[in-house]
């Protein structure tokens, strides 16, 4: 799709950025999106993708780092080694927080959101950094985000400008209903357990920053194999 022109020149990197709330589908899109991506690069080095997520965050930080509220809701959980020994005490690289009294679309309770520390916020930084790395390199990347605060937004939009990379973006939608109701099904001891009300808010927050999609997608009402030959077919144009 995109491709190097010769011996000491190159095209800028491809960056497709999925943005979407907790629950929306966009990993499950995103990875579905990958594969075929490299189908159609069949081995071509300069057409390569490589899929990178703000979930990479969990393989970088230490279990012990983990809040109370999130290792609760996982199978065989083991709070025994936790750093954090009440929630909110500042050990925890992360904690959620009920966000039901700000205003929203969609109102109610409970609305949680992510807060991180100070060396949270400094991974994401650096994860940012990463991939703007990579983009500059000439590796086009998927990019599955979570941009739930402004300001992990403009610092990521940062990065990419930087990065000289062209930028694809992708709004994943779905119905209230139906992230609630995939979120509920979250702590099953097969998927990751997250808090309730966590995709409420974020499908409030995700997508009010100012980036305008290039396409929107709705997990709700078209499967994942129509929303990645939807992308693919937009990128064609």
């Amino acid at each position: 799709m995109t491709s190097t022109a010769g011996r000491g020149t190159r095209t800028p990197a491809l960056a497709i950025l999925v943005n979407g709330a907790s629950s929306s589908g966009k990993s499950t899109l995103c990875r579905a999106l990958h594969d075929r991506l490299t189908d159609l690069a069949d081995g071509d080095p300069a057409a390569a993708f490589a899929r990178v997520a703000y979930d990479d965050l969990g393989l970088l930080i230490p279990d012990r780092l983990f809040p109370i509220s999130f290792v609760k809701m996982q199978k065989d959980a083991d709070l025994s080694r936790l750093a954090s020994r009440v929630p909110f005490d500042g050990r925890a690289s992360w904690e959620y927080v009920d966000d039901s009294h700000a205003a929203g679309k969609h109102g109610g309770s409970p609305r949680t959101r992510v807060v991180f520390n100070s060396y949270g916020e400094r991974l994401l930084a650096g994860l940012h950094r990463s991939w703007g790395a990579h983009l500059q390199l000439g590796t086009h990347l998927v990019i599955d985000h979570f941009l739930q605060d402004p300001e992990w937004y403009e610092d990521f939009m940062r990065v990419l400008k930087q990065s000289g990379a062209r930028v694809f973006s992708v709004g994943v939608f779905c119905s209230l209903a139906e992230l609630e109701r995939r979120e509920s099904t979250r702590a099953d001891g097969k998927t990751e357990g997250r808090p309730l009300g966590l995709a409420r808010r974020s499908d409030e927050l995700c997508h009010s920053h100012l980036l305008v999609y290039d396409l929107t997608v709705h997990t709700d009402t078209e499967s994942t194999a129509q929303s990645v030959e939807r992308i693919i077919a937009a990128l064609a144009t």
